[in-house]
């Protein structure tokens, strides 16, 4: 059998990392060599090389079963100690939630550890709008009421208007669940759904999306297979080159608008349960139910897929409407979809508080009324 060109440096190097016991992955990765190069050289080895894939299946059927020891998975594997907590290091840096307890124990991780993000914009006091932003939710891509036209029409707006940064409020994906399957347009499985939006989600020179992941549809993936699934998604898009796509925490993240001597706090939220009987009555109980100190200057809402600006508690509340037309389960629910998007505008004063704001909404209607016009 041919074996790969490796010089005896190489060779030599390959066979130590080998008998420590570290994947496929890892070995190409210290030796500098490609995981090809390794899988062939094996048998010059004198030793079986556990591959990535299998070492993490195991790892992950352990872990599923209760918290565990690295010595006694790898007593269990047939590996090394060292090569276990690699391996356990590598899906923790993929977005697996794994949590490290006392005793060098390991556990199977579940949404409830994941925190909200928080990070800080800087404006510009100098201009009329400190800050100007775009502002989209609940595309549900892979659904086949998704509309990707109207999403599509939303960052030819935002490239128009000179805006660079775009805010999602959650649900870019339609998830898995029994009563979407016969709506899906891809294969089963998360990696399929999160390649199809990077693939399909617009992309702008000069555009950066900011989003969150929801607690439903992309949350599925996170509660059932313990994958921070916004991380993930992050990772994933740059691995194919796409810088523009950053994750911000998981169901919310405070922003804090930095302007002059002060700061404002915009929260990007995705909430729960179902809509109410008017549009506005949901926004009105969030912002009710924040304790003291919690309650945001600017509140960006999604999941209901409605669009409304209120001012509840002195809160700018925006609900960012949707770019999926009413699927079946929404019919049954009656539960009505505003389609479109929103374009916002914000001025703080020297001490940081905000003291204007302008919500433009940009609505669409139904596929089948473009679809007759163009007719």
């Amino acid at each position: 059998m041919a074996t790969p060109a490796l010089s005896e440096k190489k060779k030599i190097a390959i066979a130590k990392l080998s008998a420590q016991g570290l994947s496929q992955r890892q070995i190409a990765s210290q030796a500098g060599v490609s995981v090809g190069a390794v899988h062939k050289f094996k048998h010059y080895l004198g030793v079986q090389v556990m591959s990535d894939e299998h070492l993490e299946k195991a790892i992950r059927s352990h872990l599923k079963q209760g918290p565990i020891t690295a010595k006694a998975m790898a007593e269990s594997i047939g590996t090394t100690v060292s090569a276990v907590r690699r391996a356990v290091m590598d899906i923790k840096r993929r977005g697996v939630l794994i949590l490290e307890l006392p005793g060098d124990h390991f556990a199977w991780g579940s949404t409830a550890v994941l925190e909200p993000g928080r990070i800080e914009l800087k404006g510009d006091a100098k201009a009329e709008w400190t800050h100007h932003f775009g502002l989209v939710s609940d595309n549900h891509l892979c659904n086949r009421n998704s509309r990707l036209d109207v999403l599509n029409a939303a960052y030819d707006h935002f490239e128009r208007q000179g805006i660079s940064t775009v805010f999602n409020c959650g649900n870019w994906i339609d998830g898995e669940a029994r009563f979407n399957k016969n709506e899906l347009l891809t294969a089963p499985g998360m990696d399929s759904q999160l390649d199809y939006m990077i693939d399909m989600y617009p992309q702008k020179k000069g555009i950066v999306t900011r989003y969150i992941a929801g607690d439903d549809h992309e949350g599925w993936y996170a509660q059932r297979e313990g994958v921070e699934v916004g991380k993930y998604l992050q990772m994933r898009a740059e691995d194919q080159g796409r810088e523009d796509l950053k994750y911000l925490g998981y169901g919310e993240c405070d922003v804090m608008l930095k302007c002059g001597t002060g700061s404002a706090a915009m929260r990007v939220l995705h909430p729960g349960g179902g809509s109410a009987y008017a549009t506005s009555y949901t926004a009105q109980k969030i912002v009710e139910s924040y304790q003291g100190g919690e309650k945001p200057h600017v509140l960006l809402i999604g999941h209901y897929h409605k669009f409304e600006y209120g001012y509840p508690r002195e809160v700018h509340c925006i609900q960012a409407g949707c770019t999926e037309d009413q699927s079946l389960f929404m019919r049954k629910k009656k539960i009505a979809a505003h389609v479109g998007f929103c374009e916002v505008k914000i001025r703080q004063d020297a001490r940081g508080a905000v003291n204007r704001c302008a919500v433009e909404w940009f609505p669409y209607y139904d596929r089948g009324y473009y679809e007759r016009r163009f007719k």
